[in-house]
């Protein structure tokens, strides 16, 4: 009877410990809401109520000062030649890892005996072991158009498993030639190009935010063999929201506390009813956090996925041991619980 009681004893003393645990990590989760709400709430608004398309930047070339005046001032007001496109990211495609780019604008080139092209090349960092120009698209610009409408698609670089963390990055370079009727081509200087080649910049993506564009040296981004002269060069990256990285996070950890509460403190007849239903739940988070046209894995699936196979993983092994003791084995050599079939409290 002695024994009977210190045993009875130990599992009483040990629950207490389990849900004090059990506490110390629920007051972890619920501070961490307490602490993110907030920001999420102010990102939700902004991205909500703010400016449905992102701010025009202007491309310029480090150290080139504006003159005083706006751009379509000093273009009305001169007599040269020149060309004015404005540059709109439509569209990414995480999968093939491309960037739709709405290329629009106009130019003049009065008396011209030759055309214009601007070409935007995409740079990466590997491109100087790798056979072959880098990706690029050209706009000709003949004498005779005055307007320009085009859509092009350029690679960019970045990692789409990590969605919600995602970041995707592109570096374009820009040449600006003239082609004479005779095949020749003339690439212009920077200091030529600052002053007849203008370009802006928008992102006009719905989930993805951007930074940048900034400005890059053109000799910084080419080859020793290139064989285009870049009159400009910059940077952009894009990124997700912050609200739905915090909600992508937040979520995860939520659903995993709420398994790990019904793996480990719900009774085992319990948590076989409520299994499927709960493994449903886990992945209906998905449809949550991934807009319906990612269609691939990303971190957010690998998380859920590591829910789920815990909560099958704890309820296989709880069943095991259920079925052990039930079957009066000693093989998983566990200590008898108070009142089983062999324990000292059925002996006289």
């Amino acid at each position: 009877m002695r024994g009977n009681r210190e045993r009875a004893g130990g599992e009483e003393g040990g629950r207490p410990l389990r849900y004090r645990v059990a506490f110390f990590l629920t007051a972890l989760v619920a501070l961490a809401l307490v602490v993110t709400l907030p920001f999420s709430v102010k990102s939700v608004v902004d991205d909500i109520l703010g400016p449905a398309t992102s701010r025009v930047t202007q491309i310029r070339s480090p150290g080139f000062s504006l003159p005083r005046g706006s751009g379509s001032e000093r273009l009305r007001s001169r007599e040269g030649n020149y060309t004015k496109l404005h540059l709109a990211v439509t569209a990414i495609d995480e999968v093939q890892l491309l960037a739709t780019i709405r290329v629009s604008g106009h130019h003049r080139c009065a008396g011209c005996a030759w055309s214009h092209r601007v070409r935007l090349v995409a740079i990466t960092d590997d491109d100087a072991t790798a056979d072959g120009l880098p990706p690029s698209a050209a706009i000709t610009l003949p004498p005779t158009d005055i307007a320009v409408t085009e859509t092009v698609q350029l690679p960019l670089r970045g990692h789409p498993i990590h969605y919600p963390f995602d970041q995707y990055q592109m570096v374009l370079g820009v040449a600006y030639q003239r082609l004479y009727p005779d095949g020749r081509r003339e690439a212009l200087s920077g200091s030529q190009a600052d002053d007849q080649l203008f370009l802006s910049f928008q992102e006009l993506l719905p989930r993805n935010t951007m930074k940048g564009p900034v400005a890059l040296d053109p000799r910084s981004v080419r080859e020793s063999d290139d064989p285009f002269e870049y009159s400009q060069a910059f940077e952009v990256r894009f990124e997700r929201p912050p609200y739905v990285r915090v909600l992508a996070v937040m979520l995860v950890i939520l659903i995993a506390a709420a398994a790990a509460y019904s793996v480990f403190l719900r009774p085992l007849h319990d948590l076989v009813v409520n299994a499927g239903a709960l493994v449903l739940g886990v992945w209906g988070i998905r449809s949550i956090l991934i807009p319906s046209n990612i269609a691939y894995i990303t971190a957010v699936d690998l998380a859920l996925s590591l829910v789920i196979i815990f909560v099958l993983g704890a309820l296989t092994i709880r069943a095991l041991v259920f079925v052990h003791d039930e079957a009066q084995l000693s093989l998983l050599r566990r200590r008898p619980r108070s009142g089983s079939p062999g324990s000292g409290s059925n002996r006289r």
